[in-house]
């Protein structure tokens, strides 16, 4: 691999764009479907970032061509489009090209490995991002990256490139169990920042909110637990809170796509979660509510 590694970033949405501008001190070639955002950034894609605005000029296309020479990808795109993604961009992928995924959700990694044989390195990110227009994204808090999977070597050579960005990152011994704790977070902050429309910071300030949000992550620990992923609860309601604190006037995923009338991540995060306690016969009273009303509100808006 070259001293100065290519990079892909496939998906250039609030996170993509986001870590486009992180990695910018290397070559960036960003691959993304639609052709509005493709024009818009090839003006120069604009980042708000502790209330300054940069804006910087990536290499970007419509065309999966575009990452026939990166060496490691990045997957930024919404987990229920990881499958049609992974079809298109598979012939043009080098066959040592490391693929990095920080999706959300429960599933995207088993789904990646079936479809290619890539090195595979994945994690999960607390960072923050808002789309606020299609070549302009804002920070939304400071966050963490964990990553891991069956290279060390190829782990190394990502949390180096992610360190030199000076971004947070940690090669975890076991990352099924970040992959876990993230969706569990996002089980509890997506639905209900959705649902009700406010930032992250808004859902901690109100004992309701706070007791829904305690019943969904004990629920989700519980189908963990059954599953082999050894997590507690107490610890995920006072992570969840942190993040919520970290990114109080940030608007969640889930938030942003009901906005933009789109598809949201709920299949993979409580719909996963409800999915598995199936399994086990565990009662998921409250990510089955919040299941049904978030798919409710799809329905009115797509």
């Amino acid at each position: 691999m070259n001293n100065k590694p290519i990079i892909g970033i496939v998906g250039a949405g609030a996170m993509g764009s986001l870590f486009a501008f992180f990695l910018r001190k290397y070559t960036i070639l960003l691959y993304d479907t639609n052709p509005n955002t493709v024009n818009a950034i090839k003006q120069g894609l604009s980042v708000e970032i502790h209330s300054e605005k940069q804006t910087f000029y990536p290499t970007i296309s419509n065309d999966p061509a575009i990452l026939a020479s990166a060496d490691i990808i990045f997957l930024f795109i919404k987990s229920f489009a990881t499958r049609d993604a992974i079809d298109t961009i598979q012939h043009y992928i080098k066959p040592d090209a490391i693929v990095v995924t920080l999706q959300n959700g429960i599933g995207n990694v088993e789904l990646i490995s079936s479809m290619i044989n890539n090195p595979l390195v994945y994690g999960t990110t607390t960072i923050g991002a808002t789309k606020l227009s299609p070549a302009s994204v804002r920070f939304g808090g400071t966050g963490s990256i964990i990553i891991g999977g069956d290279s060390y070597s190829h782990c190394s050579t990502v949390h180096s490139l992610l360190q030199n960005a000076n971004l947070t990152v940690t090669i975890a011994p076991d990352p099924k169990k970040a992959l876990w704790e993230k969706a569990i977070i996002n089980a509890a902050i997506n639905p209900l920042g959705a649902l009700l429309e406010v930032p992250n910071g808004k859902l901690i300030e109100n004992n309701n909110t706070v007791k829904i949000m305690a019943g969904i992550i004990q629920e989700a620990c519980l189908v963990a637990q059954a599953n082999g992923i050894m997590t507690d609860s107490n610890h995920m309601i006072e992570t969840t809170t942190t993040v919520c604190r970290n990114t109080q006037n940030n608007f969640c995923s889930m938030l942003q796509d009901i906005l933009a009338k789109r598809k949201t991540e709920i299949d993979s995060i409580n719909g996963a979660i409800i999915t598995f306690a199936q399994q086990y016969s565990i009662d998921t009273p409250y990510n089955t509510t919040v299941y049904k009303l978030i798919k409710y509100k799809e329905s009115q808006l797509i």
